[in-house]
């Protein structure tokens, strides 16, 4: 009888014991899993930071590339026009010819399909497809400060507008604005075409900048329907 006591005995301290036990590595296990997850969660945020750094430098070095190339634009604008001046000196001399109402580009340039929309990087702008030799109009009252070819973009043309506003319009077919000329808000300005080396097919890419900073068309076009 005593051994069978004895023998009971130690079969549940055995049992409690191994419940310890296995209690401690399930803890222990646990632990370890969250640490894992913690880690991994980590190394997610981590690689979420390095991903968001590099897309900002992306932007910063697209940004400073095309503000270098508008730079160009009208430093070429003064060194080819014989009595050229800077874009604020030709809005001052023609403040009457300006409507301070239509100065803001609001005005669609051509009605056509949006083939590609704005994205912060890369394509700071908007194609629209259309047929090619369609007039291509300004969006809003200004002055061309750059009228004239470039390799990548074929035929382009830059206005500026009071208020700290510059449209673009890249691909034309032909431009009919010139260097220093007032528009006025939906004047034709050019005909939409397929020129430049990185055109593929006839369109009009579009930007809007306000103070050096690339901006959305679609929250300026209000007549801007077709693509959506």
């Amino acid at each position: 009888m005593r051994l069978l006591i004895v023998l009971l005995g130690i079969f549940f301290a055995s049992v409690i014991l191994g419940i310890v036990t296995y209690s401690q590595v399930l803890q222990a296990a646990l632990e370890k899993n969250e640490r894992e997850k913690e880690l991994l969660q980590l190394r997610e945020q981590l690689k979420k930071g390095n991903q968001l750094q590099s897309e900002l430098d992306t932007l910063k070095a697209y940004r400073e590339k095309v503000r270098s190339s508008l730079e160009g634009y009208v430093k070429f604008v003064e060194k080819s026009a014989e009595e050229a001046v800077i874009p604020r000196n030709i809005i001052e001399n023609n403040l009457n010819k300006i409507s301070i109402f239509t100065n803001v580009p609001l005005r669609a340039p051509v009605t056509g399909f949006v083939s590609q929309e704005y994205s912060r990087i890369g394509h700071t702008g908007i194609d629209i497809v259309a047929p090619e030799g369609t007039p291509v109009q300004a969006a809003g009252d200004g002055v061309v400060i750059f009228s004239g070819w470039t390799y990548e973009d074929g035929y382009v043309l830059i206005l500026y507008h009071p208020g700290g506003y510059i449209t673009c319009y890249r691909h034309n077919a032909q431009n009919l604005a010139t260097i220093n000329q007032v528009v006025r808000q939906g004047d034709v300005i050019a005909f939409l075409g397929n020129s430049g080396e990185s055109s593929s097919g006839p369109h009009l890419h579009f930007e809007i900048w306000k103070d050096g900073q690339p901006c959305n068309p679609r929250e300026f076009l209000l007549d801007l329907t077709a693509g959506d």
